[in-house]
């Protein structure tokens, strides 16, 4: 079974507001130990690329209908 590595995302949302909802949260820890979030909306243009086997992350429902590009970069064994 292949495991997703690293997740990129290209928005194509022209317009999109933050009551549109839809935000990326990545988790990741803070430097002092504790957990902390970034909320990327999913805003035209924007560019995403992160390790999702190592980096915590959830969407958001939307108001509206949402489009993008995705990427996996993938392996067919757990590392």
């Amino acid at each position: 079974m292949p495991h997703r590595l690293v997740s990129c995302l290209l928005y194509l949302n022209r317009g999109w507001q933050a009551e549109d909802g839809g935000q990326l949260r990545l988790y990741h820890p803070g430097a002092d130990g504790a957990e902390t979030s970034l909320d990327v909306p999913p805003e035209h243009g924007t560019f995403v690329c992160f390790l999702s086997d190592r980096i915590e992350h959830e969407v958001f429902p939307t108001a509206r209908p949402r489009a993008s590009l995705a990427a996996w970069l993938r392996t067919r064994r757990v590392l």
